[in-house]
């Protein structure tokens, strides 16, 4: 394992540029960052390069040698070097640098396992805590995977992959797409649009989803978008009891992922 104790070395230098999106666009990477993300990073993903200080590298343990056996390059590091790799006040101690996924809609296929394993559409998300904790709970849930149309807060940005704690690679994302582009994939895959909205919309509890639905939620103060509301096969809203106005968009995902989970395992009803 090479030691860096400079922050102007190339490496360093490359591996901090990575919290700017024209970085990570430009080569392909990201970085994840702590114990958990990295570990996930290693079993699941591509680590081009890892960084981590003495005390960290003592956790990471086999981890490191597994790393090392898939062609990842080790770096040890102090705690300045850390700091000016990390984007978080207080570094974790351990930071990797790893390829995004070339996955796109003609990859996607439901296993045998889920065959009506849901989709969810994300129309112009801004908040990274949001996304992050939308690809999650999606995760947690068994859905196929998470489709970000035009506009939407990058999925690879630091906030994002901190707040997915290693779901990222678990689950295939596709960014910038074209809401025509995904709305032909739903038809040609036989997935079921339904988009989370109030007007002409049906009670999410007494719906019937026929499964295989691809979920579409929209932007934090706007929602969706009203022409992917009425090119949508159904409208639903999620029951509320109290006083409060609306519901986050990461809980609404939540509510409606976990509820198609139900129906999947116990029935329709």
């Amino acid at each position: 394992m090479e030691s860096i104790t400079s922050v102007n070395n190339p490496q360093v230098k490359a591996a901090a540029n990575l919290k700017n999106k024209k970085f990570r666009t430009e080569t392909g990477t990201f970085v994840a960052e702590g114990l958990r993300a990295v570990r996930e990073a290693i079993a699941y993903g591509r680590v081009e390069s890892l960084f981590v200080t003495e005390d960290e590298a003592e956790c990471l343990g086999d981890w490191l040698d597994k790393a090392a056996s898939q062609g990842t390059r080790l770096y040890r590091v102090d705690g300045k070097v850390m700091t000016r790799l990390s984007d978080t006040k207080t570094p974790q101690g351990v930071l990797a640098v790893a390829a995004m996924p070339r996955t796109g809609l003609a990859d996607l296929r439901p296993g045998p396992e889920d065959p009506e394993a849901p989709v969810v559409i994300l129309d112009r998300i801004q908040d990274p805590g949001n996304l992050g904790t939308i690809i999650r709970t999606a995760d947690a849930a068994g859905a196929l995977a998470v489709l970000l149309l035009e506009g939407c807060v990058d999925a690879y940005s630091p906030k994002v992959v901190r707040a997915t704690m290693g779901s990222l690679f678990h689950l295939p994302l596709v960014q910038h797409l074209a809401a025509e582009e995904v709305l032909s994939w739903c038809a040609r895959e036989g997935y079921h649009t339904v988009a989370t909205c109030l007007d002409g919309a049906r009670d999410l509890y007494k719906t019937e989803l026929p499964g295989r639905d691809a979920f579409i939620l929209g932007n934090e103060a706007n929602g969706v978008a009203p022409a992917l509301q009425q090119a949508a096969e159904e409208r639903i809203f999620i029951p509320m009891a109290g006083r409060a106005e609306s519901m986050n968009v990461a809980m609404a995902a939540g509510v409606l992922l976990f509820e198609a989970l139900r129906r999947r395992r116990y029935g329709r009803r």
